[in-house]
């Protein structure tokens, strides 16, 4: 005898569907109220990437600012950069820092994609890509320079 699975039918409540509307429609009636507040944000987030060198979101999330800022990083050295270490050849380097940031892409897609599930296939696939770009990444950290 075979079970019917019954669908989950979820329903929200109306005040909950007001607030979801308030904090992500684009309605102008809540939008433009919270570009204003948006811009009370960036412009105090500015004031402190001016005086500190950082602002408040690195620290809620330092290890995700990171994760985020060093593919576009190397990326930029591998495509503009004209020094490599002594000890390998131009083309070795390019292939170097082209796993380093493929490897911080991998772990990127890991925690913000959720699109794989811990231990699956693809998770131990990225897991594994980032390993070895971070693995260079400590080996070449002194020659990450142009």
């Amino acid at each position: 005898m075979k079970k019917k699975n019954k669908k989950l039918k979820i329903t929200y409540s109306e005040q909950f569907l007001k607030s979801f509307d308030r904090l992500f429609s684009n309605n102008p009636i809540y939008a433009i109220p919270r570009f204003f507040g948006d811009i009370k944000l960036e412009i105090k987030w500015a004031w402190q990437r001016v005086f500190r060198g950082f602002d408040d979101r690195w620290y809620w999330s330092l290890y995700g600012m990171i994760t985020e800022i060093i593919p576009k990083c190397i990326r930029k050295i591998r495509k503009d950069g004209t020094g490599y270490p002594g000890n390998i050849t131009n083309k070795e380097w390019k292939i170097i820092l082209k796993k380093i940031e493929d490897g911080f892409i991998a772990l990127n897609k890991i925690e913000t994609f959720g699109d794989c599930k811990y231990n699956s296939k693809k998770y131990k696939q990225r897991e594994k890509k980032f390993n070895e770009g971070f693995d260079l990444f400590k080996k070449y950290f002194r020659d990450l320079w142009d």
